[in-house]
């Protein structure tokens, strides 16, 4: 499996290829784009926490119920989509990027300006 971290203008800070039992931590609340075998994209937050390296069959990608043109949510309701993690080909993360460390809300999985 391929792991890519960005940080939040895009300059890629990691990647490599090992299996996620190797992974030496997890991206626990921070924007991801899962990529399966078969070329399907997911994207929201990570929303699962991986304790001691005991792995799920799946991983919970979370979403807000976003007006993307305001950053409002509408509701509180919790959208997810399930990844069976056996089909993940590739998982690229960006560093930082869930809104209580400041960022836009976006369910979008896109990079900052650069100054």
């Amino acid at each position: 499996m391929k792991f890519i971290q960005y940080n939040l203008t895009g300059d890629v800070v990691e990647e490599y290829s090992t299996d996620i039992s190797k992974w030496t931590t997890y991206p626990l609340g921070e924007k991801v784009r899962i990529t399966t075998n078969t070329g399907e994209e997911y994207v929201g937050f990570w929303n699962i926490f991986i304790m001691d390296h005991q792995l799920p069959t799946e991983i919970k990608v979370g979403r807000y119920d976003l007006d993307e043109e305001t950053g409002k949510l509408r509701s509180n309701k919790d959208i997810a989509d399930y990844v069976p993690l056996k089909e993940i080909a590739k998982v690229e993360v960006i560093l930082h990027s869930n809104p209580r460390w400041g960022t836009r809300a976006t369910n979008k999985f896109s990079f900052e300006r650069k100054h």
